[in-house]
């Protein structure tokens, strides 16, 4: 569960006001400052925490071990060319399977140093 250290960070990466994160999340103010004030656990139900957590997520932020971070936004041809890799190796991978019925040994999978081929 994230902690108020990170949701206060999240909040200032993005400058949100704990109004806004609080409608964004569906909760009052005043569970918010319970839950960010807290410094140990979030004196606020789970159900509450979580919500304040999709929101912040929704609003661009990636929860990492005790921090966070601001997702990156992809540009559409970032996003298409990836589509056209991952494509790439299913297609690569359906006509494997095809050739190869018994499936993948280890020979297929790793070189002779171990690592992956």
């Amino acid at each position: 569960m994230i902690n108020a250290d990170q949701i206060r960070a999240a909040r200032a990466l993005l400058r949100l006001e704990q109004a806004e994160v609080a409608r964004r999340a569906q909760i009052s103010v005043a569970t918010l400052r319970r839950v960010e004030g807290d410094t140990e656990k979030p004196r606020a139900s789970a159900r509450a925490v979580k919500s304040i957590q999709h929101a912040l997520e929704a609003a661009g932020i990636e929860f990492v071990d005790n921090g966070v971070r601001r997702r990156r936004r992809r540009s559409s041809e970032e996003v298409e060319g990836r589509v056209r890799k991952i494509m790439e190796i299913a297609h690569r991978s359906a006509k494997f399977a095809a050739e190869n019925p018994g499936g993948f040994s280890e020979e297929d999978l790793y070189d002779e140093n171990g690592l992956p081929a």
